[in-house]
């Protein structure tokens, strides 16, 4: 790695590095200028920044302790040209990001705008499968079923998110991803009370799943018609009552009686698994 790459940065005021500035706090509109008329977000640690340089999203900047540089240096080496990398000792990251970091890099990427009506459904018609999601608001589990689809679900699913779900661009839900939210397509449709009729236009069945013993075997599901759309809902509530109704059909996994329902996650990697049949 090359110094003349390298801008130390000695101050955790430093105007160029605010957008890694107290990390804890929200952040939806982190790093907001005319770079990123949208907003950042922020990627923590080796996997996660390597899928950001190879994926979509512009890379506005790299932060990395100065004694992490030789070990980053082949990652660093991707960074495009005109993408400042700033180095700070330890004592100064840990001012910048208000608490300790050991992973020792991360980056800024600028978030997209949003799309509008018809760019959605082009989406939607385009993909092969999709995995939908009704107001998931646990950045664990957003960020776990991300990494899930990236595995299980054809390549080139969407996922569909509610206007209720966590954001999938937040920091920890991006990490808990490793790094797949940066890489799975994701859509979120408004009004929601329409995203059913939406995704069955585009040429979905949509299969809501539900630990209801009334609801059809999930591997009895076929796609001999149609391409599919697996529906979750958040634990506790599931999907509403509205959306079970519009959607084509209701599913479970058989699981032993007397056993609370699976964890959102869990139920959405082995449902993938069942339905879509990665090879």
């Amino acid at each position: 790695m090359s110094a003349e790459r390298l801008t130390p940065i000695v101050d955790a005021a430093d105007a160029r590095v605010r957008e890694y500035l107290r990390l804890k706090e929200g952040d939806l509109f982190r790093g907001l200028d005319e770079r990123s008329p949208h907003g950042a977000f922020i990627c923590e640690g080796h996997f996660v920044v390597e899928h950001l340089l190879a994926g979509r999203y512009p890379c506005r900047s790299v932060l990395v302790a100065a004694s992490k540089v030789a070990n980053y240096s082949e990652l660093l080496g991707r960074v495009p040209s005109g993408v400042p990398i700033y180095t700070v000792d330890e004592a100064v990251m840990e001012s910048i990001v208000g608490f300790k970091f050991h992973r020792g890099i991360m980056a800024a990427g600028s978030r997209p705008g949003p799309l509008d009506a018809s760019a959605c459904d082009a989406m939607l018609r385009a993909a092969p499968a999709l995995v939908v999601l009704e107001d998931l608001t646990n950045i664990d589990n957003v960020g776990g079923i991300f990494r899930c689809v990236s595995a299980l679900a054809p390549e080139g699913t969407v996922i569909v998110l509610s206007p209720g779900c966590a954001d999938p661009l937040y920091r920890k839900a991006i990490r808990v991803s490793m790094g797949h939210a940066l890489r799975v397509e994701f859509v979120t449709l408004s009004p929601w009370d329409e995203a059913m009729q939406r995704l069955a236009a585009a040429g979905f069945e949509t299969l809501a799943l539900t630990p209801s013993e009334e609801a059809e075997v999930l591997e009895h599901a076929t796609r001999e018609t149609r391409r599919l759309a697996l529906v979750l809902g958040s634990e506790g509530p599931g999907l509403s009552a509205a959306t079970m109704h519009r959607a084509t059909r209701r599913v479970r996994i058989p699981q032993r009686a007397g056993v609370d329902s699976l964890n959102v996650m869990v139920a959405g990697a082995i449902a993938m698994a069942m339905v879509f049949r990665p090879s």
